[in-house]
């Protein structure tokens, strides 16, 4: 398989083309500035340890973490979310600072209590936390 094979068939194990949502969180931040590094790192943990345990997310091959090993052509994912680890959102106050698309909805404070509440009402309710939402800005509009 060669290299724009190999990543083709990554992109097809997350389930890139048929996801709905991707959140993106402030976390293990080089310089924490908004929220310390073990909190932010504790709310990225029980992100991924939910998205798991209720399928929500699909996780990459385990080939494609070594490029020596020969990669495998993957069935479609079947998750209905993409989660990304980001070390700052620019938003250096009262974090962890979340985003999801494509509503381009911004969450301030997020501990696992408000990510629980992200994920059962927006990420697979859609409907928006508001108590929890600062800011509103979906991509070209």
């Amino acid at each position: 398989m060669d290299a724009p094979q190999r990543l083709e068939a990554i992109a097809n194990g997350l389930s890139i083309g048929g996801v709905q949502r991707h959140i993106f969180l402030c976390a293990g931040q080089s310089k924490p500035r908004c929220a310390t590094r073990d909190e932010s790192d504790l709310v990225w943990r029980h992100l991924k340890r939910r998205c798991k345990d209720e399928g929500l997310a699909t996780a990459p091959p385990l080939w494609s973490r070594n490029p020596r090993l020969e990669a495998q052509q993957e069935s479609p994912g079947d998750g209905l979310l993409l989660r990304n680890k980001v070390d700052c959102l620019r938003v250096c106050e009262q974090g962890p600072i979340a985003v999801v698309y494509p509503e381009g909805v911004w969450y301030r404070g997020v501990t696992t209590e408000v990510l629980d509440m992200i994920i059962e009402q927006h990420l697979v309710g859609g409907r928006i936390v508001e108590e929890y939402a600062f800011a509103t800005g979906s991509l070209g509009k």
